[in-house]
């Protein structure tokens, strides 16, 4: 598997392999600063916007006019549902069960047909581990791997973004209930169609 510093450079790989498949890669510290990608499409405020609502917060009227477009994603692109739910569940596996296997988030809530657009969407599951951490005064650490059946390229800048800040969400969780540090650790992203564009 490739290994990259930040999500800027998977990104720019991606850009020189599109189209192709089974693309992935690894990023082993998955901070805000390696996640961020500022894109003509999408800026930071953007980038924020979307990894807010896709975490399940409230978003104003005002901020949906702002920022959500259908290229930038649409129905299709939407995460939000039952999102609250889905990251308690995760977050109450991992503290019952910290080797746990079901800490996962599916993002379809129910069986969809093939030609219902809005239910397709581009990422599946994501899985989430802890690990014992190395940092002194850290007990674990906390990784996570994507699953996405199709990914844009120009789409990654979003999905890298929510996909850390769900990463914090649950960190913080974790952290308020055990009261002790827990360290950001990897994310791995697999893509099992690599497209240049939406269009494409």
């Amino acid at each position: 598997m490739k290994r990259y510093s930040s999500a800027i450079d998977m990104f720019n790989d991606a850009l020189e392999q599109a189209p192709t498949f089974d693309f992935v890669g690894a990023i082993d510290s998955f901070t805000e600063e390696n996640a961020l990608i500022e894109t003509e499409l999408f800026d930071e405020q953007a980038l924020k916007y979307y990894a807010k609502k896709n975490c399940g917060m409230e978003v104003s009227e005002k901020e949906k006019e702002l920022f959500e477009t259908e290229y930038r994603g649409g129905s299709q692109g939407d995460y939000s549902s039952e999102m609250n739910m889905k990251i308690d569940n995760v977050v109450e596996s991992l503290l019952s069960f910290p080797n746990t296997k079901r800490a996962v988030i599916m993002m379809n809530n129910n069986w969809w047909s093939h030609d219902d657009t809005d239910e397709a969407k581009c990422c599946r599951e994501l899985h989430f581990r802890l690990t014992p951490s190395r940092v002194k005064n850290t007990e674990w650490k906390i990784s996570c791997t994507g699953f996405f059946r199709a990914q844009a390229v120009d789409i990654m800048p979003k999905n890298f973004y929510f996909v850390y800040n769900i990463m914090e969400v649950v960190r913080a969780k974790i952290v308020d209930s055990l009261g002790s540090n827990i360290e950001t650790g990897s994310y791995i992203h697999f893509v099992t169609t690599l497209v240049p564009t939406r269009y494409d």
